[in-house]
């Protein structure tokens, strides 16, 4: 490879690799006609998590969330969650923590976490494979 090539050959193989996310997220939210809906992603190590409810709730002037979640494998499955939260003029404030799940096959388990700034009117979860 002559060297008036290499840089090029360099940034070209460097942007490639830049854009290949290693840990895609899947972020729910409300939707009024159907509860809870996919907004983005589809993380394969998450896809036999499914969320079934999400419930919200208001204590002490800050919003309280909880998901109930199912993994629909027989298999445990690993994962990490976070709630991001929306406040009423619709920003959303990304929580900085993601937190560890472990939920055997078929079992149901709530996932729930309280607003830390006391902003927010909904809420969005997100998933992704640990």
């Amino acid at each position: 490879m002559t060297t008036k090539f290499f840089p090029i050959f360099l940034l070209c193989f460097a942007t490639s690799c830049a854009t290949y996310n290693k840990n895609p997220v899947t972020t729910y939210e409300n939707d009024d006609e159907t509860g809870i809906s996919l907004v983005a992603g589809g993380d394969n190590k998450t896809k036999n998590i499914v969320v079934l409810n999400r419930f919200k709730n208001f204590l002490n002037g800050k919003l309280s969330a909880k998901v109930e979640v199912q993994n629909k494998s027989s298999r445990p499955s690993i994962f990490l969650y976070k709630f991001d939260w929306i406040n009423e003029d619709g920003s959303v404030e990304n929580s900085p923590v993601w937190r560890n799940a472990t939920i055997n096959g078929q079992e149901m388990q709530t996932l729930q976490a309280i607003d830390p700034r006391g902003n927010a009117v909904d809420f969005r979860i997100l998933l992704k494979g640990a």
